[in-house]
């Protein structure tokens, strides 16, 4: 009888000891040894899978950015105004956000350096900025909003929500991310009502 294939498992153990370890001591001073025993195998073991921690760095970049992109485009298909859906996706996505932000500032320190990075981070907005243009223009059409250019507002959006973030990464005491950014959502709408 075969094995099972056990892959998907592993490489999400792997990823989940390396965001920890990461989280902690950041990239540079990180070691495989130390996500190999953060996730209870071998270093061996986690060679098989991945051959650098460059790799497990790019491949747990792109599962934390897959899922934020999942979670967008399941707005597109949810009931309710899309201010709404938007504020929806603030309140749930912000926490754990907030916990990883030390990691993200990392993929965006490394991205200023790697070609490799700094093309995956801009796939990632640039789907990013698409999902957020496409629920903007679901208003428009229903009337949510008056008409106006939503690429540009997208950006806004983005900016408004990587800001909000590393403000409150830095000054936890002062800024609340998600009460500002909900805040912040509706002083912007209220200027795009019909």
């Amino acid at each position: 009888m075969p094995k099972p294939d056990v892959s998907a498992e592993r490489k999400a153990q792997i990823l989940a000891a390396a965001s920890n370890i990461f989280l902690k001591k950041g990239f540079d001073a990180a070691r495989m040894e130390e996500i190999a025993a953060s996730a209870g195998l071998s270093i061996g073991g986690v060679y098989w899978y991945y051959k650098s921690k460059e790799e497990v760095i790019l491949d747990l970049m792109d599962s934390i950015t897959n899922t934020d992109l999942d979670d967008l485009h399941a707005l597109l298909d949810a009931p309710g105004p899309v201010v709404e859906r938007l504020k929806g996706y603030v309140r749930a996505s912000v926490p754990p956000t907030e916990k990883l932000s030390p990691l993200f500032y990392d993929f965006y320190s490394l991205g200023g350096r790697d070609p490799r990075v700094r093309a995956r981070l801009q796939e990632y907005f640039h789907a990013y900025r698409q999902v957020i243009a496409a629920l903007l223009a679901q208003g428009v059409a229903r009337g949510e909003f008056r008409p106006l250019d939503v690429e540009r507002l997208a950006i806004l959006f983005a900016a408004l929500y990587e800001g909000m973030l590393e403000m409150a990464m830095l000054d936890p005491d002062n800024v609340q991310a998600v009460s500002e950014l909900v805040n912040a959502l509706d002083v912007l709408f209220l200027g795009l009502r019909p």
